[in-house]
């Protein structure tokens, strides 16, 4: 009876919050129409095990939904970061986890070579966690000099089936480097003072990013993300030589 009553007090609370948040034209947890085919790429499907016992799932149940819609209110809007992150670890689960066994989340280790968002999204979906204690992380990040501008570099591991995959992401050849030059200082300028950025640059920098965000769902660029598998081998002697 009292947690009933917790319950009511809770969602009796919440009403109030959600008519302020709508009088003040907060974001509603929905995304543009426009982005409608974007939002329904296929889903990435894992069993968890912390889910089963947490009685997170319907009775029998022990999978979980990752969606690019979950990717996209991790990072508060639909981007280009989002997508490649989403794509990259698309192609790690299709690559390692099979389709006879689905992978468990939180069983990836990721390596990534630059410091970037695209890293972080990868790591969400896989359930990969950054700790201070080296051990216990299954996400590190490890600087590699050298690369093109816009070349980034991943190691995925799954250590269940002793997998590992290389994965190359040239987000250059999108439209290359130049025009995303101009979108960057169109984003910088943005987020400086949004007035300074006229109509003519935010209708540019959203229509390209629709377009990009469309060529790397739906693979529309050729050698945009290149997988490899490695030797398990050649993986644990990177992951051993990161946790020192």
């Amino acid at each position: 009876m009292k947690k009933r009553i917790a319950f009511l007090l809770l969602l009796a609370a919440s009403i109030p919050m959600t008519e302020a948040a709508h009088a003040h034209g907060w974001h509603s947890g929905r995304w543009h129409e426009k982005y409608a085919d974007v939002l329904a790429v296929p889903s990435l499907f894992f069993t968890y095990r912390h889910g089963v016992l947490a009685g997170s799932y319907p009775e029998g149940e022990s999978t979980t939904e990752v969606r690019f819609s979950d990717v996209c209110a991790y990072l508060g809007h639909v981007c280009l970061c989002g997508a490649g992150g989403y794509k990259i670890a698309a192609e790690a689960v299709r690559e390692m986890g099979g389709l006879e066994k689905l992978p468990e989340r939180g069983e990836f280790i990721l390596i990534s070579g630059r410091d970037h968002a695209v890293g972080d999204v990868i790591a969400y979906v896989l359930g990969c966690a950054r700790r201070s204690d080296p051990e216990k992380s299954t996400y590190f990040i490890r600087s590699v000099d050298g690369l093109p501008r816009r070349e980034y570099r991943y190691v995925i591991a799954y250590p269940p089936t002793r997998s590992a995959l290389r994965v190359v992401y040239r987000k250059h050849l999108l439209v290359g480097n130049e025009a995303m030059d101009g979108l960057w200082e169109i984003e910088l300028g943005y987020d400086e003072d949004p007035g300074s950025v006229g109509e003519t640059d935010v209708d540019l920098y959203r229509d390209m990013m629709e377009t990009m965000v469309r060529d790397v769902l739906f693979d529309r660029k050729e050698g945009l993300i290149e997988t490899r598998m490695i030797p398990y081998d050649e993986f644990t002697a990177l992951l051993d030589s990161l946790r020192g």
